[in-house]
């Protein structure tokens, strides 16, 4: 119903391969990611005057920390 109210096409997706068995270079680049990302946010947090926006770029850097921990457990094995 909702394709005729807003006059949409069927959409085709696309088909997709298995999965890779190979997952490291994918997690390595997650890896460094999460590492730029950890770096930028401290900048952020240490430019801010706010201390609302420093309590938000210091949650950030929690998450992404967590994300971090996450891929080094999974490069390991």
């Amino acid at each position: 119903m909702w394709k005729k109210i807003l006059k949409l096409d069927k959409i085709d997706l696309p088909k997709y391969d298995e999965c890779a068995s190979e997952y490291n270079p994918n997690l390595e680049e997650s890896h460094q990611r999460e590492e730029r990302a950890i770096k930028f946010y401290g900048q952020a947090a240490a430019e801010a005057q706010n201390a609302r926006v420093k309590e938000i770029f210091q949650a950030l850097i929690e998450v992404e920390t967590d994300h971090l921990r996450l891929s080094e457990e999974r490069l390991k094995k």
